[in-house]
């Protein structure tokens, strides 16, 4: 297993920061006990905070586990948790927007969870529900909104308010959990008020779109790091644009 350099932690500690204090971006736990840098594409090599994120163990074990894959949807800019394997311990999680902001220029690459997402399919290849139903309304994780975790009025994430507090809830009224509906290819019938989850060419046309028209994407274009060159190529380009910041 090789080692995260300090320019892959330094940049998924900064981005993965809210209110204070690092958190899970799937359930907001916090405590660097219980967090874990993992990367996305694990055997990749690619050890740059676009292919980071910052996890408790229980969801980073389900995530190398593939037991969920999370996709980015792009006409409401929202990376969301699917529960692909219908685990019991990760519905309350699923079809709801974690904390990760496509603005962020440190912001996964969309195309990097959709190789993630392909080896989830391959490894439930007898999973009945091929295309996972969704919910209409993207809503955000509960404990996003609960904790007051977004700022309303811009949209981003607050990363640098007052120390965490969980279990404040009296950040957002109902009103704000309105979201835009999202569409999708259907095959079949979805549950009322839910739409199937396809992925196919189309799909992957426009997630790869996406990712060209992204900050970080832009942001890496400039550092250097164009993903034209080798790992160790892309690595030493990432520092030597970057910097190798401490913990």
């Amino acid at each position: 297993m090789y080692q995260t350099t300090t320019a892959f932690k330094a940049g998924v500690n900064q981005r993965d920061t809210f209110l204070g204090q690092r958190l899970c971006i799937i359930c907001g736990e916090a405590g660097d006990a219980v967090l874990s840098r993992c990367h996305i594409i694990r055997d990749s090599e690619l050890d740059l905070p676009r292919n980071g994120l910052l996890m408790c163990a229980n969801h980073q074990i389900s995530f190398n586990a593939y037991s969920f894959f999370i996709r980015f949807l792009p006409n409401v800019r929202k990376f969301v948790f699917v529960n692909y394997s219908n685990v019991s311990c990760l519905r309350e999680w699923h079809g709801k927007a974690i904390a990760l902001d496509i603005r962020d220029r440190h912001a996964p690459f969309p195309s990097l969870f959709i190789l993630h997402e392909m080896r989830v399919r391959g490894f439930h290849p007898f999973e009945p529900v091929v295309q996972p139903a969704m919910p209409n309304d993207v809503l955000w994780q509960d404990w996003i909104v609960l904790e007051g975790v977004l700022d309303n009025a811009s949209g981003s994430f607050k990363r640098d308010s007052p120390p965490y507090n969980r279990h404040n809830h009296d950040a957002f009224s109902a009103a704000s959990q309105l979201q835009l509906p999202y569409t999708t290819t259907n095959t079949g019938e979805a549950p009322p008020g839910k739409r199937k989850l396809a992925l196919n060419a189309d799909v992957i046309a426009d997630i790869l779109a996406a990712t060209h028209a992204m900050p970080s994407w832009k942001a890496c274009q400039m550092e250097g790091t164009s993903w034209t060159g080798t790992a160790e190529e892309n690595i030493e380009k990432y520092k030597s644009s970057i910097g190798t910041a401490e913990d």
